[in-house]
């Protein structure tokens, strides 16, 4: 279930992707109501709030009695928006710079953590680990997920500088984790994955959770390497 916290902005995102990626296509109608409540597991004002700002964005547009649409010409601004970072993943120098400069910030992210963490900051960490995932899961949901985890850990360090670094990667971070987690199409994997960075954390271990980052983040690159080479 996604979590209360920015869960509009989680649905905007999953349902943003899904365009991008033509799981809506131009002018396709979305699922009904109700079929989106159930699948994402969310409540009807959280859903029609997400719905008005697709609609705000010029990506949809509701037609009381009819439903959802994907517009047929999407905004070519709206487009931009939308496709920023998505010739990253189709480039490997520019992929091999943007997981070089991931490492680099979220390593040093992850040992800060360990230093400077609190009780209840472990708790947040875990509470998003801890929920329940399972193949039904939808990929965007898992990989919104992952990208918390992350940005949980930025919220927990006393370095403006380092977060700024954090925030000016998101957007390609949150497109490679929703490839990446569609790709790996094990969501249970995906999220313990980050159990060893939590336990480090939780220990103060700084330069544990600092290489244990970069374990990971480097295993994440290259399961999505073969993935690109296999499927390519």
């Amino acid at each position: 279930m996604i979590e209360k916290t920015s869960t509009v902005d989680a649905l905007v995102n999953i349902l943003t992707e899904r365009i991008n990626t033509r799981v809506y296509e131009p002018g396709s109608k979305l699922p009904s109501e109700r079929k989106m409540q159930d699948e994402f597991r969310v409540g009807r004002l959280t859903l029609r709030e997400a719905l008005s700002r697709l609609n705000a964005m010029g990506i949809t547009q509701t037609s009381h009695g009819k439903g959802t649409f994907v517009l047929e010409h999407l905004k070519s601004s709206t487009l931009k928006n939308m496709l920023i970072p998505y010739f990253a993943l189709n480039d490997s120098k520019r992929l091999k710079d943007f997981v070089d400069a991931r490492i680099m910030v979220e390593s040093e992210i992850a040992g800060l953590a360990a230093l400077q963490r609190t009780e209840e900051d472990i708790r947040r960490l875990e509470s998003i680990l801890d929920q329940n995932v399972d193949e039904n899961t939808p990929s965007e949901l898992v990989a919104y997920m992952d990208l918390q985890f992350h940005q949980e850990m930025t919220l927990i360090i006393d370095n403006h500088f380092l977060v700024m670094m954090h925030e000016a990667i998101t957007s390609h971070l949150r497109l490679f984790l929703n490839a990446y987690v569609r790709n790996k199409n094990n969501p249970i994997a995906v999220l313990q994955a980050h159990r060893p960075i939590l336990n480090a954390i939780k220990r103060g271990k700084a330069e544990d959770a600092r290489n244990l980052l970069r374990l990971h983040v480097s295993f994440s690159m290259q399961d999505y390497e073969e993935f690109v080479q296999t499927n390519g």
